[in-house]
Formats: structure tokens, C-alpha cells, sequence
């Protein structure tokens, strides 16, 4: 068996646990983000909201500055866990802007 310490991920991730809206249609869902990379993110939802892989969600990621504009993308739901209360999802990213 062959093991590694180097990570496969093309992006380096950063660690950022800032709030984050997930918008599908007219529904708007407070959240986390738990860290961002170049092609998507890791989210926490503590809610009873139903989701599913592959499910297409908006993202609106504010800026700690009023010069900038949220960072707003279409991403895909690619990993979905459920702990206790807590969703965790890993979205990629579809279109950005």
C-alpha cells in the first residue's frame, strides 16, 4: 500500500470561516465558509434544509470592504455530509461573477 503526505488538490485552500448566503431561487440560506479555494469552497449550514449532490446553489460571499463587491458564483454540490445538526457541503464552482 502506498502512502502520501502531499495533497491531489489543485488549489491551495484558505481558511476563512466567513458568512455566506446560499440562494436557490427565491430562498436565501445563512452559512458558513469554512474555507475557499481558486475553483470552490467548503460550507457549513446549520439548518433542516434539504440538499442534494449535484444540486446547482448562488453563493454570495461578502467582503470585509464597502469598495468591493461580494464574490457571487453558481457552484455544485460535489460533497454532502450531515453531523448532528450541521450540513457540510463542498460546492465547485460553475460560473463566476
Amino acid at each position: 500500500m502506498l502512502t502520501t503526505t502531499r495533497e491531489r488538490r489543485t488549489f491551495m485552500r484558505m481558511v476563512i470561516n466567513a458568512p455566506v448566503t446560499l440562494i436557490r431561487g427565491s430562498e436565501h440560506i445563512l452559512a458558513t465558509c469554512r474555507d475557499l479555494s481558486a475553483n470552490g469552497m467548503a460550507i457549513e449550514v446549520e439548518t433542516d434544509t434539504q440538499f442534494t449532490l449535484e444540486e446547482i446553489l448562488s453563493v454570495s460571499l461578502s467582503t470585509n470592504s464597502n469598495a468591493l463587491p461580494p464574490f457571487v458564483a453558481d457552484a455544485k454540490i460535489v460533497r454532502l455530509e450531515t453531523i448532528d445538526e450541521i450540513v457540510q457541503l463542498g460546492v465547485e464552482f460553475v460560473t463566476v461573477g
